[in-house]
């Protein structure tokens, strides 16, 4: 099933202009069908693995005592 712009933004909870800005410069993958913008499941979650920010590990024993 493919998503438009306004479903796609609310699956990311993101506005529809965020989602637009993100189509212009080509940082969300996407199809264009005519005038329409859709993305698929697997679009977003491309998306969402490039925007994705790795935890620091805890290291044990450093204690700032």
């Amino acid at each position: 099933m493919l998503l438009s712009v306004i479903q796609a933004a609310e699956k990311l909870n993101v506005s529809e202009i965020t989602i637009r800005r993100l189509i212009k410069r080509r940082l969300i993958p996407h199809r264009k069908i005519g005038d329409r913008y859709l993305f698929s499941q697997e679009d977003i979650g491309s998306y969402l693995e490039t925007v994705k920010v790795p935890a620091i590990p805890h290291k044990r024993g450093t204690s700032h005592e």
